[in-house]
């Protein structure tokens, strides 16, 4: 059962280290208040609050249409504790039957609705009291408090908030570790900084991870069609299969009382045959495998187990039979009006064979997402024309393609535009019309003629993360727009097919509920390897069943090792020295 959660956002300061309302500052294209409002709204279940205090009047109209209460703390300079009380008195009045309480502050641009989604989670899960965030051996907020600690928190004063009561009650308290939770803001060379972090791998994981879609149905697809996806409905027989009893294999149908006797062989009955027979005392019938058993039979004797006498008829000679031998019973595959297949499972071909041999002839599946490509780039040159100076071939199209239809995805649209904001911004629109996931490819960087994240904000993209620390690919960018997935790939080939393998196929086969077609091997690294710390490098290898084995030109605009790669080998980002013989973890292309 879910409970029913409330959020208060603290923004009542004054920011006097920063000498402007923190609130106000601008954060990938929002101001962090209502950046940190909408997170937390982000769950429609949320019953959020903000308490205003110090320019109120001017932060106030920042929440214009925003789906959160305010309230004014007029003694908010008499510390947090003051706020805290407000908001809770407030929220409680509203909704007295609240079972618990995240507390949370606008300065942490990196708190986001999945934060929130884990504290609830690690609260369910450990059944603690107080759950905060935490981060290089300490803890802050958000912190979530369960309605037990109500009272409490309503008896708040000074300046140290909420921590007073933390700290009484340690033992009923779980931490969820948050690295990006140390970034705040009360100054300017903060806020200055904060244009310069990057996501790492793991975190970039856990955003899209979050802000999928649900996966969405395809009903009534043709069986021949559906093979390679999975199973959005339960499958009902609609018959018995068989649906009549049958012999397994050629023989002579008997009524196994009658095993010792002599049998007159009173007719025959083949594969096919739509006559229902009746088998008389003292008789068996010759049958053939897949033939309907007839009335009276109950067991099948194998023809090599059987002695044909002058007078047509056998004796049995198997010391062995068992009443029912060689019989397949009616609904033996499956009763009629019952579950024949689950939701959830994967059409391979035997699938397939089954769903055909019961009848089925449609299916709904998780539906294939729409995924359109939008290349950007002036010096990008068409296959079959020659090649002139400062040019290169256009070779994204051809491998994002490929990797697209590996998954079972035909690219529905491929867009080539060049280094121009008005043309980029235009087309973006039209390709996202018509698509569910949308590849920007080139032109994520940060150079002067990089217009990808640009365009992609003004088209009213939501960026979510951009930069990744990795290499390559680096420039990752990833946005949303309503259900919409928005991916900005590298423009070099081997940062994009990078950047795919590891963020937008995973993506892909979530929303089509596919197993991941890429398995994490671990095995030892063939040579030795140096790194700075800093960032994730994922090298081209070669996986030859005993060792990993890195591979030439790993440059991020180099393909040749990448064509003969069937690995890439994960270096992870704090670690600079690799010997040879390190078991290291790859990832199987």
């Amino acid at each position: 059962m879910i409970k029913k959660t409330g959020i208060i956002i603290l923004a009542a300061g004054n920011s006097s280290r920063l000498g402007a309302p923190k609130q106000l500052l601008a954060f990938e294209g929002k101001s962090l208040l209502r950046r940190i409002t909408d997170e937390a709204s982000l769950n429609p279940d949320h019953q959020v609050l903000v308490v205003l205090g110090a320019s109120h009047e001017t932060i106030q109209d920042e929440l214009t249409g925003a789906k959160v209460e305010m309230v004014i703390n007029p003694d908010w300079e008499d510390g947090m504790s003051g706020s805290i009380k407000t908001g809770l008195k407030s929220l409680l009045q509203a909704n007295p039957d609240l079972e618990q309480c995240i507390i949370t502050v606008c300065d942490q641009p990196f708190i986001n609705a999945n934060v929130f989604h884990e504290l609830k989670v690690l609260a369910k899960e450990t059944e603690k009291g107080i759950i905060t965030t935490g981060f290089a051996g300490t803890w802050g907020v958000p912190v979530l408090f369960s309605k037990r600690y109500f009272a409490e928190l309503r008896s708040l004063d000074g300046q140290e908030g909420a921590k007073k009561i933390i700290k009484k009650y340690l033992e009923d308290m779980a931490i969820f570790p948050f690295a990006q939770a140390r970034f705040d803001i009360d100054t300017k060379e903060d806020y200055y900084g904060l244009k310069q972090t990057m996501v790492s791998v793991d975190e970039a994981k856990e955003i899209i991870d979050f802000y999928l879609p649900k996966p969405k149905k395809s009903t009534g697809v043709p069986i021949q069609d559906a093979l390679g996806y999975t199973l959005a409905s339960n499958v009902i027989a609609k018959y018995a299969i068989p649906n009549f009893a049958q012999s397994s294999m050629d023989g002579y149908a008997i009524r196994y009382e009658e095993r010792e006797q002599e049998l007159r062989v009173a007719d025959k009955i083949p594969a096919g045959s739509t006559t229902q027979k009746t088998l008389s005392p003292g008789e068996a019938m010759r049958i053939f495998t897949g033939a309907p058993l007839p009335i009276g039979a109950d067991t099948v004797v194998m023809q090599e187990k059987v002695d044909v006498t002058d007078n047509n008829g056998i004796r049995i000679k198997d010391n062995e039979l068992h009443q029912g031998d060689n019989v397949r019973p009616k609904g033996s595959e499956v009763d009629k009006d019952t579950l024949a297949i689950q939701n959830g499972t994967l059409l391979t071909p035997a699938a397939i064979g089954y769903l055909a041999g019961i009848g089925c002839t449609h299916v709904d599946i998780y539906a294939v997402p729409r995924v359109a490509i939008l290349l950007t780039g002036d010096e990008l040159k068409p296959l079959g024309e020659p090649l002139g100076f400062g040019e290169v071939y256009e070779s994204n199209s051809y491998q994002l393609g490929g990797a697209l239809t590996q998954l079972g995805i035909i690219a529905k649209e491929i867009f080539h535009v060049p280094d121009d904001m008005q043309q980029l911004k235009v087309t973006m629109e039209r390709a996202l019309e018509n698509a569910d996931v949308l590849l920007l490819v080139g032109g994520v960087s940060v150079g002067e003629y990089d217009f990808v994240t640009t365009a992609a904000k003004e088209c009213g993209i939501e960026q979510r993360f951009h930069r990744i620390r990795q290499k390559p690919g680096k420039p990752l960018f990833f946005g949303t727009k309503q259900e919409k997935l928005v991916f900005g790939l590298p423009g070099n080939p081997s940062s994009a097919l990078t950047c795919f393998y590891l963020y937008v196929a995973p993506a892909l086969e979530k929303l089509m509920q596919v197993p991941r077609r890429i398995k994490k091997i671990k095995a030892p690294i063939s040579h030795d390897y140096r790194k700075k710390a800093g960032l994730t490098h994922f090298l081209k290898g070669s996986y030859d069943g005993e060792k990993l084995i890195p591979l030439h030109a790993q440059e991020s605009y180099r393909l040749q090792s990448f064509a003969q790669a069937n690995c890439l080998i994960i270096i992870p980002e704090d670690d600079e020295v690799i010997t040879a013989g390190t078991n290291m973890e790859a990832y199987l292309l």
